[in-house]
């Protein structure tokens, strides 16, 4: 029997679909800022735990994994596995790990930018199934060095693989092509491809030059046009949401060299303040999708 494909992450409860605020274990290195000491992992899933986030996004190993669920564990929060497939014994690998972890789902960055299209789509539904066959959705991420590191070859994708779902960074798409926020630019027309196929979301910006910029209190314009993005995505997900349905929102802000710093190699922009800010911009982006 023809396994059928898992769209978005449902928790079983069900609730009306929701959004959910999460964080990224990566984010949290060498925090807190240019500190002589960063914090424990308990330390680092306690202030993530006590600031509203329900889940943390992690990369692990045979050796870490169990140190990393028993502190999520400690702290209440939920895992998510990410990783980067070549072949299908690597996803198969994580997927057996999110088996064993209790994950509640998978994101992958597929191959790369050289792989032909055939063998990433065969990649990708081969994955997904596997995934599925577990009861575990999978999500291709938009991001740089993958093969979806640009919306030619993401439109490929999707004209191979219908189905695919996405993690959406959607800062890799906006510095890769150059997008401003101008209204002349059509940037939600051109993402449409990825938008209309959001069933997660990884919380970023980009100005259209660098991959990750502080924007402050999250007013001023480039951050406002992530959150139309992000809206836009949320309002797509929410026309076939159904009941127990959960659109994860990921904090992630990446350390240097994803982060500017200063000629010392110090940090200017503090992380963990901004990634508060992209959660209260996620939360003003669901605001715009169920009221509209």
């Amino acid at each position: 029997m023809e396994t059928s494909c898992i769209f978005r992450y449902n928790d079983g409860s069900g609730d009306a679909p929701k959004l959910r605020l999460q964080h990224s274990l990566w984010s949290l290195r060498r925090l807190p800022m240019n500190a002589p000491v960063e914090w424990t992992l308990d330390e680092k899933f306690s202030r993530v735990k006590a600031h509203g986030f329900e889940a943390v996004e992690c990369w692990l190993t045979d050796e870490d994994e169990a140190e990393h669920k028993e502190a999520l564990d400690r702290a209440g929060l939920r895992l998510v596995l990410g990783h980067r497939p070549f072949t299908l014994d690597d996803v198969r690998k994580t997927v057996e790990r999110a088996v064993r972890l209790k994950a509640d789902y998978v994101f992958a960055q597929p191959a790369d930018a050289f792989t032909p299209p055939e063998t990433v789509a065969a990649l990708v539904q081969s994955g997904r199934k596997l995934a599925n066959e577990n009861g575990i959705p999978l999500f291709v991420e938009v991001h740089r060095n993958n093969f979806t590191e640009n919306l030619p070859q993401i439109k490929q994708l999707v004209e191979l693989d219908p189905e695919v779902r996405f993690t959406a960074d959607l800062s890799h798409l906006v510095v890769s092509g150059e997008f401003y926020g101008w209204q002349d630019e059509k940037a939600d027309d051109r993402m449409a491809a990825v938008l209309t196929r959001t069933s997660h979301i990884h919380g970023r910006i980009s100005n259209g030059e660098q991959v990750q910029v502080d924007v402050g209190d999250g007013s001023g314009e480039t951050a406002q046009f992530f959150v139309r993005l992000w809206a836009r995505a949320m309002k797509e997900w929410l026309a076939g949401a159904g009941p127990g349905d959960v659109l994860p929102f990921a904090s992630e802000l990446g350390p240097p060299r994803y982060a500017i710093t200063l000629p010392d190699g110090s940090e200017f922009s503090d992380r963990w303040a901004q990634s508060l800010v992209m959660k209260q911009l996620a939360e003003q982006a669901w605001q715009l999708a169920t009221t509209k």
